[in-house]
């Protein structure tokens, strides 16, 4: 069923707002995720609530989300042994950071957004879409005292001026440009 709903709301942003602002069903999914006994249902109940976030780019559903209790599943799901999964995770984390950074603040210190953040920059195994999007979200937190200070007291400068030289063109990009951010906002 998660599967299916996941399928149905692709490229369905109406579908996907109408499901993602149901606080009874984000309640559930949230419940699900930590379902200890049933790793396809954790799976699929991650995958589904960071695609409410990803197919709908809509603020209320992620208040929703935050409300619910989920920032913390899709911080966990960045960590993922499946790239897609991780890449599904951050897409959905800079929607969240993009559009209701003050909302989810709290949240992504409490999950160890920026520590998780920083060990998929550090890691040479780690795919360039990846680091892509991890350099997305590092800049769009830079807006949050706290989550600023931790991306200082992390030395992310070090790790983002090495990527400038990054053999993926578009990774060696987003690096400039996240250390001209951190650069100038030190």
């Amino acid at each position: 069923m998660l599967g299916t709903l996941r399928m149905l709301i692709d490229t369905q942003a109406d579908a996907a707002v109408q499901l993602g602002t149901n606080a009874k069903l984000v309640a559930c999914l949230v419940e699900w995720c930590e379902a200890k006994d049933h790793a396809g249902v954790v799976g699929e109940s991650n995958r589904l609530l960071s695609a409410l976030i990803r197919h709908s780019k809509s603020k209320d559903v992620v208040k929703t989300v935050i409300q619910g209790a989920g920032v913390k599943h899709l911080v966990v799901m960045a960590t993922s042994e499946h790239m897609i999964m991780q890449n599904e995770a951050l897409v959905a984390l800079g929607l969240i950071a993009g559009l209701d950074l003050v909302g989810a603040e709290k949240d992504f210190v409490g999950a160890g957004l920026v520590q998780v953040l920083h060990k998929l920059l550090s890691d040479e195994r780690t795919a360039p879409e990846i680091k892509y999007n991890s350099m997305i979200i590092i800049c769009a937190v830079m807006g949050s005292e706290p989550l600023h200070k931790e991306v200082q007291g992390l030395a992310f400068i070090d790790v983002v001026s090495k990527l400038r030289s990054h053999e993926n063109k578009t990774v060696s990009h987003q690096a400039s440009l996240t250390e001209q951010r951190l650069t100038a906002q030190s």
